[in-house]
């Protein structure tokens, strides 16, 4: 501007709020978030169990394969807390070395021990044999916890703070933590990435704004929202996919946004 309050002085407030809450709701809320969303979990489990049909769990949930001394397993499970190692809502299907179908087993809980899964509650059905009930039952298996947690955690459900060690002991596994190294990134982007939407913002209404194009600054603000959002979320496919380094899934968003919202205040900021 030529007269008046620069563009950067009206914007500088906005900015620095941008960054404060974006380092706050990386370094503790989201801790804060991650804690409290296992323990809801751990709760529900505690209350309301899981349902205890085959059918039930086979169909939605999570599954994962395993291995051990006693042949193949098949274990699907309606809930997880303890990013994976407490399970709820059972449904194991066991064969032997030949692949032949052995057992079903459905059991309310089922916790993660060294070579084992300690289920509690557990019913076995067997072909032509009455089922069998087991208020503790050990199936064995070959799977770590580092595994199990790759298996059935979500990033989202890792602190901030614990990211670093987790991802690390995953890669010493040979287990794959590209879910959770986009996550960390993520998280680290999120102050900038904050940043670069006031700067978007900005550059989409201030001018409009000035000579009273208040639709198009509604239009101009929506779209560029909605091609920022097409944008992370493409980029976070990408690197779930493992086709975009983590570190790029991240940071692109933000590059993007905060280039195109800095180089707009640039051309309109005529002081």
């Amino acid at each position: 501007m030529s007269a008046g309050m620069s563009a950067w002085q009206f914007i500088a407030p906005a900015l620095v709020a941008a960054a404060v809450v974006g380092v706050l709701a990386t370094t503790a809320y989201n801790p804060v978030a991650a804690v409290l969303h296992e323990k809801s979990k751990r709760l529900e489990l505690q209350i309301f169990g899981g349902p205890q049909t085959g059918l039930q769990s086979t169909g939605a949930g999570f599954s994962l394969r395993q291995r051990s001394s006693d042949g193949q397993s098949i274990l699907n499970a309606i809930t997880t807390s303890e990013q994976g190692l407490r399970l709820g809502g059972i449904t194991a299907f066991t064969f032997d070395e030949a692949g032949k179908f052995l057992h079903r087993i459905e059991a309310k809980t089922a916790v993660l021990q060294t070579g084992f899964w300690e289920l509690h509650e557990a019913r076995i059905y067997a072909s032509d044999v009455p089922p069998a009930f087991h208020e503790v039952y050990a199936l064995k298996t070959n799977l770590t916890a580092t595994q199990v947690r790759e298996s059935f955690a979500t990033p989202e459900s890792v602190p901030f703070w614990e990211l670093p060690s987790y991802i690390e002991a995953a890669e010493r596994a040979g287990v794959g933590a590209a879910r959770y190294r986009l996550q960390y990134q993520k998280l680290l982007a999120r102050p900038f990435l904050l940043i670069a939407m006031v700067l978007v913002a900005a550059a989409v209404s201030l001018r409009f704004f000035r000579f009273g194009g208040v639709q198009k600054m509604i239009l101009g603000g929506i779209a560029a929202g909605f091609l920022l959002y097409v944008l992370s979320k493409i980029a976070d496919d990408l690197s779930k996919a493992q086709l975009m380094p983590a570190i790029a899934a991240a940071w692109t968003p933000v590059l993007v946004g905060g280039l195109a919202g800095l180089v707009a205040l640039l051309y309109q900021e005529d002081g």
